[in-house]
């Protein structure tokens, strides 16, 4: 998944991420720094803002499921191709 910061050079702190959900067209995610807050604009038009409390939660979250599909990624990368009989 490509993320990528908005052109905005006096915005840093903005990015908007691709996403797919079954059944529907491309949509973005857009992350936003706000102070101390950040702010998710879901694809349905949705705003979440977050605590610092809860961005640091939520990325914890993030690294945790990353870390999970890479340990499922390399077992199936491990699986053997072909049974020895």
């Amino acid at each position: 998944m490509d993320m990528w910061p908005t052109e905005d050079p006096a915005e840093q702190l903005r990015w908007r991420i691709p996403c797919n959900s079954q059944g529907t067209t491309s949509q973005q995610l857009t992350v936003l720094v706000l102070g101390d807050r950040v702010a998710l604009r879901l694809p349905a038009g949705d705003v979440l803002v977050l605590t610092p409390d809860q961005a640091t939660a939520l990325a914890g979250e993030l690294d945790n499921a990353g870390r999970a599909v890479q340990q499922q990624a390399r077992k199936a990368e491990s699986w053997p191709s072909t049974t020895r009989t």
